[in-house]
């Protein structure tokens, strides 16, 4: 047997998270993925999520926290919770994702989304991996849309990207389809970066894989309202509670909002008290049953992260969106592709502090027959895709060096 077969084989999987949990819940679906696979694996996820023990961890895969940092109104990083300057927790965080690299020792590090790491924060660690562990496969995961193309071209001249990923990453992952948007001609990469490229779908948790079943419209509506994180998710959900307790004051619905773990004491009571003594609506902080009320929706409201828009539209539900354009029109660039497949609607401003006119766009999704997910040509199993193309990488490198290694 090749002896790189019978080796256990470690992930370091590493997730900014300066502002929601979309990025560790996209790593721990791709980490998920490779342990189910493969009995070797054992992971190492470093975060800086506020909040990872929300997320089931896998066996054999174990975290390492980060001190957390958010953005401002400009989109700028700082300190979320210690009384220091951004710079300190930069290095602060720099030094212990080396420390963890140099005790772990991984085989393969899979970077998300952020290929300087924030603030800049990887680059010096991944200038001592390529001279300190040169068997280690580096990997960038990258989500469909990262902001508007003439943005994020500008960002990578300004931040010398290209040069990062030319000499830092093995391979590029894009978690989506060219059909939404192809990354080397939006972004304008050059020939050899592109040929780094690999995608392989779009990354929603393994029970959202599967093509959706035909389902029979309960007797009284479901809407299912959730803003990811939260931090951000005040204005849309305090919206539909209007149209719900105003215009369709009357209607036959139900609808469960999931506010989201980092939204504001001050706008999670507001809500609360928005929806009191209406027997219709539920407001949660959190709930690990999100899947569950995915799959019982007739029709889901939000915002338009990565996750949220795909775990939706991956089960066929009719799609309500309200997404941010500030700091960053990922979200907007995202779904007015989206909108153009025939997969989701969207809010706009205006609609969320106008109760008749949320009403009426929801009147108007309820009416709409379900999307036509299969006829989009969109694939939702890009975690189980990326896991095999991950895991082949690293057995191929490992398999190269043990022939070097055995070499007379």
């Amino acid at each position: 047997m090749n002896p790189s077969r019978r080796t256990p084989l470690r992930v370091l999987a590493y997730s900014h998270d300066s502002f929601g949990l979309g990025h560790l819940r996209r790593s721990m679906s791709v980490v998920s993925a490779m342990v189910r696979r493969d009995g070797r694996v054992h992971a190492l996820c470093v975060t800086g999520s506020p909040m990872p023990d929300l997320f089931d961890m896998p066996p054999r895969c174990d975290v390492v926290k980060l001190p957390c940092i958010t953005k401002d109104a400009d989109g700028e990083y700082q300190s979320r919770t210690l009384p220091v300057p951004f710079y300190e927790v930069v290095r602060l965080r720099s030094d212990l994702i080396l420390a963890s690299i140099r005790a772990f020792r991984p085989d393969l590090v899979l970077v998300d989304h952020a290929a300087h790491g924030a603030g800049g924060e990887l680059v010096p660690v991944l200038r001592k991996l390529r001279h300190e562990a040169i068997r280690t496969r580096v990997v960038l995961g990258m989500r469909d849309v990262l902001d508007a193309p003439h943005r994020v071209r500008a960002q990578m001249a300004s931040q010398r990207t290209h040069d990062v990923l030319r000499n830092a990453y093995d391979e590029l992952l894009v978690y989506g389809d060219p059909r939404v948007l192809d990354v080397g001609d939006a972004y304008d990469l050059p020939a050899d970066l592109r040929a780094k490229i690999s995608y392989v779908g779009i990354a929603c948790q393994r029970d959202a894989v599967p093509a959706p079943a035909p389902r029979r419209e309960s007797a009284t509506p479901q809407i299912l309202a959730t803003a990811g994180g939260g931090a951000d998710g005040y204005s849309v959900l305090r919206g539909l509670i209007a149209a719900l307790r105003g215009p369709l004051r009357t209607a036959d619905l139900r609808a469960t909002i999931v506010a989201g773990p980092l939204m504001a004491a001050d706008d999670l009571g507001a809500l609360k008290l928005a929806a009191l003594n209406d027997a219709r609506i539920e407001v949660l902080v959190a709930t690990r049953e999100m899947n569950k009320l995915l799959d019982r929706a007739d029709l889901v409201v939000g915002m338009g992260g990565y996750n949220s828009v795909y775990e939706a539209i991956s089960r066929g539900r009719r799609l309500l969106v309200w997404p941010r354009s500030q700091p960053r029109l990922e979200q907007l660039e995202r779904c007015r592709r989206l909108a153009a497949l025939g997969l989701l609607a969207m809010l706009r401003d205006e609609d969320l502090v106008d109760p008749e006119s949320f009403a009426q766009h929801l009147r108007e999704a309820l009416a709409r027959g379900t999307p036509d997910v299969a006829a989009s040509g969109l694939s939702f199993d890009g975690a189980e895709r990326a896991a095999e193309r991950l895991l082949d990488g690293v057995d191929s490198a490992r398999h190269a060096s043990f022939r070097i290694a055995a070499a007379p």
